[in-house]
């Protein structure tokens, strides 16, 4: 008996495709650009793949994912400026070194930050080359009319050999505190954006004598309130956590010290980072996101606040 060429086809086909079921259909499946051009035209833009549980039948769940069969899109546009840049990568550094920081879009505002805080509208704004003397994270964000702020950017300089001493000074100058005099103070206490709340006291030292006429009125070490103003918890789809706290005034031998300091701690922005690894020479594969990190202010951590008043102090 002859068997027509399209009888055995289709016992192949059967055949064929009943060993590839019993295939693991987990396995991941990566497709080069020259893959990608042949699925195009293709109706649906992505294949779900349900990867098997090796878990108990009764504690059995299904996870999907998706692998795009087009080349991978940008991630959503959030609207926000855009990122500056730093010309100076991350690194080893020689003291004074003159760092500028520009943005792909003319006439932007950058603020910045050199201590680790997260820079807002509140802080140093840019308006030329910072000059870099010790281990120094250097932190920016860009502002654009009509736009939400930029993400942070950042980069982290090393310079060899130990840091600048620095000296005890008469801050004071003829007894009298000058508007604008910066104090440096560092964290003095554990907080989290997971368990704090606005409202919350959050300890500060100082951390430098402050000096009239050789005599110390405000010795470093001297406790300063500061109160906690924001708190974002950590949320899915990389929302990071943020904290926020303003600085009170420093009592100075019975002399009340008014301070400006607004400061801002933002746990690194996973979606951000996420866009920036984007790779389009393979299938962008999506899936939830981690949760974000929460911010946390940790002990020693420096900061700087600003007198906001001229104050006449007594030795």
């Amino acid at each position: 008996m002859r068997i027509s060429s399209s009888v055995i086809l289709l016992a192949c086909v059967f055949i064929c495709g009943r060993d590839a079921l019993a295939q693991d259909i987990g396995q991941t499946v990566l497709l080069n650009q020259t893959t990608m051009r042949g699925v195009q035209n293709a109706n649906h833009p992505s294949i779900q793949i349900v990867r098997p549980s090796t878990q108990p039948t009764s504690e059995r769940q299904t996870t999907f994912e998706y692998i795009d069969a087009y080349p991978p899109q940008p991630f959503p546009d959030c609207g926000c400026a855009r990122q500056p840049y730093f010309p100076v990568n991350s690194g080893d550094v020689v003291p004074g070194t003159r760092v500028t920081i520009a943005s792909p879009t003319q006439g932007a505002v950058i603020y910045y930050t050199l201590d680790g805080w997260t820079p807002t509208r509140a802080s140093l704004r840019y308006t030329g080359p910072i000059t870099i003397n010790a281990d120094t994270r250097l932190q920016a964000v860009a502002e654009e009319p009509k736009k939400p702020l930029s993400t942070v950017s950042e980069v982290l300089y090393t310079v060899s050999g130990p840091p600048a001493s620095q000296p005890d000074k008469a801050l004071a100058v003829g007894g009298v505190l000058r508007k604008g005099t910066p104090l440096r103070f560092v964290t003095g206490a554990d907080v989290s954006s997971e368990t704090a709340q606005v409202g919350d006291p959050l300890l500060l030292l100082l951390d430098e004598n402050v000096i009239v006429d050789k005599t110390i009125v405000a010795a470093k070490g001297t406790p300063v309130a500061a109160t906690i103003t924001r708190v974002d918890e950590a949320g899915p789809g990389g929302k990071p956590g943020v904290l926020a706290f303003q600085v009170q005034p420093l009592n100075a031998n019975g002399v009340t010290i008014p301070l400006s300091a607004d400061l801002t701690l933002s746990a690194p922005d996973l979606a951000a980072q996420a866009q920036k690894i984007a790779n389009p020479s393979r299938v962008h594969v999506t899936s939830t996101p981690p949760p974000g990190d929460e911010a946390e202010i940790e002990p020693g951590m420096p900061l700087t606040a600003s007198v906001s008043a001229d104050t006449t102090l007594q030795p």
